[in-house]
């Protein structure tokens, strides 16, 4: 027998991936622009078995403990499974462990860490080293266009040319050129109602969809000035904006999405007011109700001194701009 493992990391975005032009392919209809974590991961650990054997589908919760994958979980990893295995032709029964160092399916990424660590395990236990572009297209037919942005570090945009949607993504800017923080503060860990997937589906109903097409390609070069120039006067309004138009667009789509809960606006005004108090912080969210509060690195112990006395925050994780995926020594 013989095994991998790969850790990947959860991605932020700063301008949205909301909305597929080809569901199929999980091509976007817009280009956005995100932040790779560094301590939020998903690991994965793929060993061969008997040929007489069938897949084994794990997953590794926070008490160390393996238990068998759901049905949602086993379902998605088994079919993007079978996916790699007609890309590379490797049709050996696998045990496939996961696990993550952070809330599954709340709202936090973890589909792109998860599936783009599958990816590169699967490639490199068929002896492949896959180039970025390659590694991003076989994560993001598992059906998660974020995890497309998680095969790179830094700040990521996909697609890498706005004007071509199949193209692949490009590092806009590598972790040390602004090393930004995000203390996550989850609210609810639950995962959530209705899959990230379902919202992109319904968005492209809402009235609202249209105008706001009209309006990123301005939002996305006013973001990517910001951060060349480190002005984060300039990236809080963009992000801000963009986060709370997301969540508008999920909540006039048919039938409507509401992924935030009165904790996740809570967590937003205090953070507002922080940055009023002089401190430089922002929020963003994805389709979920935790809350990604994004700080330059002088300010961040005082923004994560204030969070800890939000008596609605259930958990804070600390994390901040990193790299992309690696293979560890890590057997799960």
């Amino acid at each position: 027998m013989s095994s991998v493992s790969v850790s990947s990391p959860s991605n932020i975005a700063l301008i949205k991936y909301w909305g597929m032009s080809d569901a199929e392919q999980t091509f976007p209809v817009n280009a956005s622009l995100s932040m790779t974590l560094s301590r939020c991961i998903s690991t994965c650990t793929l060993e061969t078995l008997d040929c007489e054997a069938t897949d084994e589908v794990w997953w590794k919760g926070e008490d160390g403990l393996l238990v068998p994958a759901n049905g949602p979980m086993r379902k998605g990893i088994s079919q993007h499974v079978l996916r790699l295995r007609h890309h590379f032709d490797f049709w050996q029964p696998l045990r496939i462990i996961t696990a993550n160092t952070f809330p599954t399916g709340a709202g936090i990424a973890s589909s792109a860490s998860g599936f783009s660590a599958l990816a590169l395990a699967f490639a490199s236990l068929c002896g492949q080293a896959p180039s970025t572009d390659l590694l991003s297209a076989l994560a993001r037919l598992s059906g998660s266009g974020s995890a497309a942005r998680s095969v790179l570090g830094g700040f990521v945009q996909w697609p890498g040319d706005p004007g071509d949607l199949q193209s692949p993504p490009r590092q806009f800017a590598p972790p040390d050129h602004w090393p930004l923080h995000d203390l996550i503060a989850v609210v609810d860990p639950s995962p959530k109602s209705v899959s990230s997937r379902e919202g992109h589906r319904r968005a492209l109903s809402s009235p609202h969809f249209p105008t706001r097409q009209k309006l990123l390609p301005e939002r996305l070069k006013n973001l990517q000035q910001a951060i060349l120039a480190q002005d984060f006067a300039a990236f809080a309004d963009a992000v801000e904006c963009e986060a709370i138009e997301l969540h508008m667009i999920a909540m006039t789509s048919v039938p409507p999405v509401f992924y935030w809960q009165p904790a996740t606006l809570a967590v937003f005004y205090h953070v507002q007011q922080l940055r009023r108090d002089g401190l430089q912080v922002c929020a963003t969210f994805d389709a979920g109700p935790n809350i990604h509060v994004l700080c330059t690195p002088v300010h961040q112990p005082a923004v994560s001194e204030a969070l800890r006395n939000l008596p609605v925050i259930r958990q804070l994780i600390p994390d901040r701009i990193g790299d992309g995926p690696s293979i560890t020594e890590i057997q799960l």
